[in-house]
């Protein structure tokens, strides 16, 4: 791995990994397209999720911290609030972590096929294009959190934006806008976190492949353009434009369909 492709993953998995365009996807692409060596691509990855995640956290803060105070607020109205969160979270899990458990491994390598990664992008692309009809207002409840946490088990496809199918989901049962992006991501940092967790574990041994500088550049690319994309995809939601994102992933399907062998 060069020092170029290092930043290239780095600003490949910033952008794409929050944007509804499935940054899975991209790397998969990018890494036939380079023919990168997939004993050092893969734990680079793995550690970009890291800065990735670190951006998210930091994005979030203020929203964690509020959750988090409140569960021991003097307030029982906020107190109630903060720990009914925290239990939509753990619902909303549950898919992701069975699918993931289950059937993680054989989706990465059984569904990364070029034809299969093409489609997926056209899917990912009328996914989001959808929201562009929702009409929202509602607040979160159980039923909400399930169908929310299912979109984020039918997000570990390759190609299926998370973030997409998430949102999307929240929208499309009725959700404020501002309210499934918030939760879209509230439930991404422990699905997040507990892959790379998994991930760390398989290929730590493989680490040692990757050169210090170009980890830590990539990393640094990873967590700067990651910050700008949650900026760009909030405003994206909240001004009613989360659908411009598919024309984008129906072109990058196409493209892949037709030209990556």
């Amino acid at each position: 791995m060069s020092f170029l492709e290092a930043i290239l993953l780095g600003l490949i998995q910033g952008v794409t990994e929050f944007l509804p365009v499935s940054s899975d996807g991209h790397l998969a692409v990018l890494a036939r397209l380079y023919g990168m060596n997939e004993s050092a691509r893969v734990p680079f990855t793995v550690m970009l999720h890291v800065a990735t995640a670190l951006a998210m956290i930091v994005f979030f803060m203020p929203v964690m911290v509020r959750l988090i105070g409140g569960l021991w607020a003097a307030d029982p109205a906020r107190r109630k609030q903060s720990w009914q969160m925290v239990l939509f979270i753990l619902l909303a899990s549950i898919p992701a972590a069975l699918v993931g458990y289950k059937l993680g491994d054989w989706m990465e390598s059984a569904l990364s096929t070029p034809l299969l990664l093409g489609l997926m992008f056209i899917v990912t692309g009328a996914i989001v294009f959808g929201t562009r009809y929702a009409r929202g207002g509602g607040t979160l409840n159980w039923w909400r959190a399930l169908l929310i946490g299912v979109a984020q088990a039918v997000g570990i496809v390759p190609s299926i934006s998370r973030s997409g199918a998430t949102i999307a989901m929240g929208m499309y049962t009725g959700m404020d806008r501002g309210a499934a992006f918030e939760f879209s991501f509230l439930l991404a940092i422990p699905a997040i976190l507990g892959a790379f967790v998994l991930e760390l574990h398989k290929h730590a041994s493989e680490l040692v492949l990757v050169r210090g500088a170009y980890l830590a550049a990539g990393m640094l690319v990873a967590f700067v353009s990651g910050l700008a994309a949650l900026y760009v995809l909030r405003r994206a939601v909240l001004s009613r434009r989360l659908h411009w994102f598919a024309y984008y992933c129906w072109a990058a399907g196409l493209a892949v369909i037709l030209f990556l062998r």
